[in-house]
């Protein structure tokens, strides 16, 4: 008998928080579009991450599979949890179910398909519902009561449904092929009109990204002024000089933008000296050193990262950079059309220096 599979890995948010943020993504829905000048327009071109949202929900909207590439500390749950209140009350509406795959890490494949199916029971639901689960014994029985599901959302939904998961790289790869071929199929029996779709979002594990035919997005960190913006949501009391100087630290990296914020809600004075700043970031600090610490086994690996510090972005290689990039420590940038790279935060030059 293989240990029972735990249902309870979905994002939650604190009720009033939640609330708030619905009331306010109801009331921009309602504003409508200016028909002058914008003055927020410059902070909304800089806002990186916003944008990668707003290409997401482009798709999940079209009904097309999209696959998101999440870099370490990119906080995807939060993310995904976001995308679905902006999706549930901008236009088109989509209800959206968010999971995290975490639990189908090491868990055999019997265990993996009573999951998955489960989950993909409570698409068009609008509460979760438990009936017997349902027992196959193999992959194409899998593939078949999948199928049947995905056919039982697109006919009973009163609108428009997506399942957004987060965890890819737990998730054994014969069942994310499965997905694809199941969902791939049921796109060719409704090429349009369709009622029902998936997002899958992970970091490594290059096989579930290159999913036949879905879009593919990369989850950017924060430009400065959206990490500022994050920040002051968080602790809004964080005087100016303390906020601008933690916005540049953090880099914009989600999980050090919260770090950030939680050290400014203990004090509004932050250290001195980068390396007191970075010490007093708790866990997320512990995590960066030792990616570095990694890093440092590898002599092309720690040659690249010195590199960085000590200039500018450089042309990406990815030789060395696919690494680097997947391991938190670097991300791409566009430098006259063409790929580079730079060393991800301040935060990280610092253990560097």
């Amino acid at each position: 008998m293989g240990r029972p599979v735990s249902l309870h890995c979905f994002y939650t948010l604190d009720k009033v928080e939640l609330m708030a943020r619905i009331d306010r993504m109801i009331q921009r829905a309602a504003i409508g579009a200016p028909s002058g000048f914008d003055p927020s327009q410059h902070f909304v071109e800089q806002a990186l991450r916003s944008q990668a949202a707003r290409r997401v929900r482009l798709h999940v909207r079209r009904m097309e599979a999209v696959a998101v590439r999440t870099p370490r500390w990119s906080e995807p749950a939060s993310f995904l949890e976001d995308l679905a209140l902006d999706l549930a009350v901008g236009e088109p509406g989509v209800g959206c179910r968010t999971v995290n795959l975490r639990p189908l890490k090491g868990r055999c494949a019997s265990e993996s398909w009573q999951f998955t199916l489960h989950v993909f029971a409570q698409l068009g639901r609008r509460e979760w519902r438990h009936r017997p689960p349902v027992l196959v014994a193999d992959r194409g029985g899998f593939r078949f009561a999948l199928s049947q599901l995905i056919e039982e959302a697109h006919d009973s939904a009163l609108h428009p449904v997506a399942l957004l998961a987060h965890g890819a790289e737990f998730a054994p790869m014969e069942v994310i092929e499965d997905l694809a071929q199941v969902w791939g199929e049921y796109a060719q029996r409704h090429p349009t009109g369709r009622r029902t779709t998936w997002l899958l979002a992970g970091t490594s594990a290059q096989a579930w990204w290159d999913m036949a035919g879905a879009p593919r997005v990369d989850l950017v960190d924060f430009g400065e002024a959206e990490a500022a913006a994050t920040i002051i949501g968080l602790t809004p009391q964080t005087p100016l000089h303390a906020l601008q100087r933690a916005a540049h630290f953090s880099g914009g990296v989600p999980g050090l933008v919260n770090a950030v914020a939680d050290r400014l809600r203990q004090d509004p004075e932050l250290p001195e000296h980068d390396d007191a700043l970075l010490a007093s970031l708790g866990s997320v600090a512990n995590e960066l050193r030792g990616a570095v610490d990694i890093a440092h086994m590898d002599t092309a690996l720690a040659e690249r990262l010195y590199t960085l510090v000590a200039g500018g972005p450089v042309i990406f290689s990815p030789e060395v950079d696919e690494p680097l990039t997947m391991a938190g420590l670097i991300r791409r940038v566009k430098t006259h059309g063409e790929d580079h790279v730079q060393i991800r935060a301040p935060a990280i030059s610092t253990l560097l220096s």
